[in-house]
């Protein structure tokens, strides 16, 4: 069966491609209810806690901390061991969040559910793009995308639903339903999920004899390898881009609300503004995908830039327009960066290297982006009483994001006839 599935082609890639694509994708969609829960019902969990918002929020700076660095060991992981395992991994450590909330209903036990349990389960942060560049051939920007809008269509679809059943639906049946989706995936995922076998057995020899030669590899020889990584440009460029998209996504999921709120937006323009912010985040998504597969990337991520570039200005001038505009613009560039950014960086590496690691360190890289903006929006209006100073960095670091992939572009076209992959030495 599982042999059929992968012989059988569906717009020119394996009808299994498009099967794990949407086991994955209806598991995040219902996974959306974990980044709901915090945001929904901080008033009922500080309530029942006996705690203070500070406390969750620095229980959510735990969390994605813990997250960011975990990413890179989940990525070493994956090279050595595979997706399969660490998705299996991943799933228990989020059983095992809700679990312990669930079963210790205090401070202490939701700090180490949420803040602990919860961000290890980042190890499985890289898992989503190693397979699809494991599975998908022709259509990865767009499988990427796919399976990147299950969160936010989760989130949209959702979230009236648990709305509108407050009365008896409250945060600790949403982690009962965490739960038991746990519960499901796990024993579906060793069950259904199936690594691309010819990629081993091809690659099985090599792998052994790298393996050896890193075993045996002098401090030297290491820090070479280290440096061959740090002279790829383009992984460099991607490094900058995904710090600066982290720091922008940031500054919109933790201060945007608060800077509307500041420039005393109308209520109704603000909820307007956060609905179009949901549906251009999709849309935009989809169309950009559309462009990865089909332009030269570094030239449609630079594009992406300069509409993050036009995005921040509107904010900076606080026009009456102001927030449709931001999230008309913004929205569409929402989705883009992160899966177009990795999928430039595998692709300007060395066929024989494998790109588990290299994604967890660039997914860690863009957490370190949003954690930054977390602490330095607040420090901004602390010292300055605005968020000026933060919304002029997301304007400076998208423009010079831009240019970057610019000149990466040029550097593509001006080389077409040679590789433009940065020289890794391996000893």
């Amino acid at each position: 069966m599982e042999h059929d599935m992968q012989q059988k082609m569906w717009f020119k890639e394996s009808s299994y491609a498009w099967f794990i694509l949407l086991f994955f994708w209806i598991f995040g969609f219902i996974g959306s209810i974990g980044r709901f829960v915090l945001a929904y019902y901080q008033s009922d969990i500080t309530e029942t806690l006996n705690i203070g918002r500070s406390f969750l929020g620095v229980t959510w700076s735990t969390s994605i901390l813990i997250g960011a660095l975990s990413a890179p060991l989940g990525g070493w992981l994956v090279d050595r061991y595979g997706y399969k395992l660490v998705i299996v991994f991943s799933s228990v450590l989020g059983t095992l969040s809700s679990t312990i909330i669930l079963l210790a209903t205090n401070p202490i036990g939701y700090f180490l559910g949420f803040g602990v349990c919860s961000g290890l389960a980042g190890i499985g942060a890289t898992t989503g793009y190693v397979i699809i560049t494991d599975w998908f051939s022709h259509h990865r920007a767009k499988a990427l995308m796919i399976l990147g809008s299950a969160g936010s269509l989760g989130l949209a679809i959702l979230t009236p639903v648990f709305v509108s059943n407050k009365s008896w639906l409250n945060w600790i049946g949403a982690y009962w339903i965490l739960f038991f989706i746990g519960i499901v995936f796990i024993p579906l995922t060793l069950l259904f999920v199936h690594e691309r076998k010819h990629n081993k057995d091809a690659g099985a020899a090599a792998d052994a004899a790298r393996e050896d030669e890193a075993i045996s590899a002098s401090f030297a020889n290491k820090m070479r390898v280290l440096y061959g990584y740090l002279n790829n440009r383009v992984i460099l460029v991607v490094a900058f881009s995904l710090f600066t998209c982290g720091f922008g996504m940031g500054t919109v999921e933790m201060h945007l609300m608060a800077i509307h709120q500041h420039e005393h937006v109308n209520a109704a323009v603000f909820a307007a503004s956060l609905s179009m912010l949901g549906v251009l985040e999709l849309m935009g998504g989809f169309t950009f995908s559309y462009l990865l597969d089909r332009l030269n990337r570094a030239a449609a991520l630079s594009a992406l830039f300069f509409m993050r570039v036009a995005a921040f200005f509107i904010l900076f001038m606080h026009w009456e327009s102001t927030p449709l505009l931001f999230s008309l613009i913004f929205g569409a560039s929402y989705l883009g960066a992160i899966p177009g950014g990795i999928l430039l960086a595998s692709e300007s590496l060395k066929p024989q290297q494998k790109f588990g690691l290299q994604s967890g360190v660039l997914i860690m890289v863009h957490q370190v982006g949003g954690i930054l903006a977390g602490i330095a929006g607040g420090a901004n209006f602390d010292l300055l009483h605005n968020y000026q100073l933060l919304i002029g960095i997301n304007v400076a670091l998208s423009a010079l994001s831009m240019s970057a992939y610019f000149l990466v572009y040029r550097y593509q076209v001006k080389n077409s006839h040679r590789p433009i992959t940065g020289v890794v030495q391996n000893g």
